[in-house]
């Protein structure tokens, strides 16, 4: 849309909006494809959605210079790209989610009394969190239950004097989910990173992480979100939130060097996460799309969203795979 002198953006129609494109922007786009691919997308989510990997620089003026031979094309593949990374976390976000939820369910009523204790007792949880964390917790379960118009929800409210735990972990909020989990008992929290390997050494000893535990969780939590509202995937970063845990310590130094949360350490925590085999499956099914991707593209825009993805260099994906981890032993939980 082109400006006008109170920075305001005038109405183009597809035909101009094509025509400032090939004239102000030096992308290339012409003829009834690329027109059908405006029209279908739209210019704000294709060209200000995915333009920034193919900005090499700016004009004297302030405008954006673009790599050489940039197409519409190109731009509309990076958004490809990102729809179907979006859909394809997501799937296995919701996987880990609905295991971890179903998990603490079970361990939290086990470690209290077999639910004796029931979840909406401070008593079930931590004598290490405070009053106000414990009540604020329980109050957003109630909340959140209260507005549920799930069928087994009404069920429950309607025939029994208590909602169990299990219904409450799988209804609530994911971010309440994590409270809940995060203030629980400790062996409640204890057993879930001895389950999944979410472990630290200090001293020669082995302690659960459980900073790793919550922290993973909060940023597939943050992912999640993000793809539920057509979000762009390829770039989210959280800054300085970084957890150096065991298998990036084992990759290149610039991996701890950086400190930065990224894509890439939601795959990481997918190794803890998901079987041995599972996870081969997911790196392989993921690089299929990364090499499509850089394919499509010119060299340099790969190169800065392999970048904005935290990926240092693809051969990382395959060392990740091969890095020592114990399977999931899914039929000891019970014994933790």
């Amino acid at each position: 849309m082109t400006t006008n002198n109170s920075n305001e953006k005038n109405f183009l129609t597809y035909n101009q909006q094509m025509r400032k494109l090939r004239d102000d922007k030096q992308i290339i786009c012409n003829g009834s494809i690329h027109k059908r691919t405006l029209v279908r997308a739209g210019y704000f989510n294709l060209i200000n959605g995915y333009k920034n990997p193919f900005i090499s620089g700016v004009d004297t003026n302030g405008n954006h210079i673009y790599i050489p031979n940039t197409s519409i094309d190109q731009i509309l593949s990076v958004k490809l790209f990102d729809e179907s990374l979006r859909s394809f976390l997501l799937k296995y976000i919701t996987q880990v989610e609905e295991e971890v939820r179903t998990l603490t369910g079970y361990k939290f009523d086990d470690c209290n009394d077999g639910g004796k204790i029931p979840w909406y007792d401070t008593a079930a949880f931590s004598s290490k969190s405070s009053l106000q964390q414990k009540m604020g917790t329980i109050s957003k379960a109630y909340t959140e239950l209260s507005r549920s118009k799930l069928e087994y929800v009404e069920f429950y409210k309607n025939n029994h004097s208590k909602i169990p735990t299990w219904i409450m972990l799988k209804v609530v909020n994911f971010s309440t989910f994590i409270n809940v989990l995060a203030y629980s008992k400790t062996s409640v929290k204890h057993s879930i990173c001895e389950l999944y390997g979410l472990t630290q050494t200090r001293n020669s000893k082995t302690f659960p992480n459980v900073k790793l535990l919550i922290g993973s969780l909060h940023w597939m939590r943050k992912i999640r979100n993000a793809c539920a509202h057509n979000e762009r995937i390829y770039c989210l970063s959280r800054p300085k939130g970084r957890i150096l845990e065991t298998y990036l310590r084992q990759l290149r130094r610039t991996y701890s060097r950086n400190k930065d949360q990224k894509l890439f350490d939601l795959i990481v925590y997918f190794k803890y996460y998901l079987p041995h085999k599972e996870y081969q499956s997911f790196i392989s099914e993921l690089k299929s799309m990364i090499f499509a991707l850089k394919s499509d593209i010119d060299p340099i825009a790969f190169d800065n969203i392999r970048g904005q993805m935290g990926i240092v260099n693809l051969s990382d994906l395959d060392t990740l795979v091969a890095l020592s981890k114990d399977d999931i032993e899914y039929n000891k939980f019970d014994k933790k």
